[in-house]
């Protein structure tokens, strides 16, 4: 991704391992948090508050909806805290083991993630799959246990792509039944 100007990170901290800080371009990030890890973060409950104190060019929010009860109010917020003609950059997981930060509520569809979208007024929403298919999906699941004997993990790693590829040749529609997650823009006017 390429960010310029400002980039409000919704639900992310001021950590080396965050991916806002490895965006390509020219931007300056400010992480806002219900847990922050550093005094640098803004504290929000992005499930309870209504605005940030100002706009941003740019809002980011990373595999945060699904750890959010209230995702709607997560969604105006990114709404409410982008400029006019801002633009948002959202992920979700889809089939990933449920992982507590501190809660872990909703999977999401492609199809609810483009209504509840437009719902606030983003438009020009774009919402692609994560991952290949469903071989890829299975090894996402059990990836953290192959992942401590690394040439046994990496067999099945070719494995699994070869069966996903193989399928894919013969049902072009089979990437888009088995994500392991969804990568999604908008726009704000």
């Amino acid at each position: 991704m390429n960010i310029n100007g400002t980039l409000l990170d919704l639900g992310g901290n001021d950590l080396f391992n965050n991916i806002t800080k490895h965006f390509k371009g020219s931007y300056n990030i400010q992480f806002a948090d219900k847990f922050p890890k550093s005094e640098k973060v803004i504290i929000v409950d992005i499930e309870k508050d209504e605005t940030v104190k100002k706009t941003f060019e740019n809002v980011c929010i990373m595999n945060v909806l699904e750890h959010i009860r209230n995702y709607r109010n997560a969604i105006n917020l990114c709404k409410k805290s982008l400029s006019k003609n801002g633009f948002l950059i959202g992920t979700v997981p889809f089939i990933f083991k449920v992982h507590y930060s501190p809660n872990d509520y909703f999977r999401f569809t492609e199809q609810l993630l483009n209504e509840e979208l437009k719902s606030v007024g983003f438009t020009d929403i774009s919402i692609k799959n994560l991952g290949i298919g469903m071989f890829t999906n299975f090894y996402s699941s059990f990836c953290d246990y192959t992942n401590r004997i690394p040439l046994f993990n990496l067999v099945f790693v070719i494995l699994f792509l070869i069966l996903d590829k193989m399928f894919y040749f013969v049902n072009k529609s089979y990437v888009k039944s088995y994500p392991i997650g969804y990568f999604f823009t908008a726009k704000s006017n």
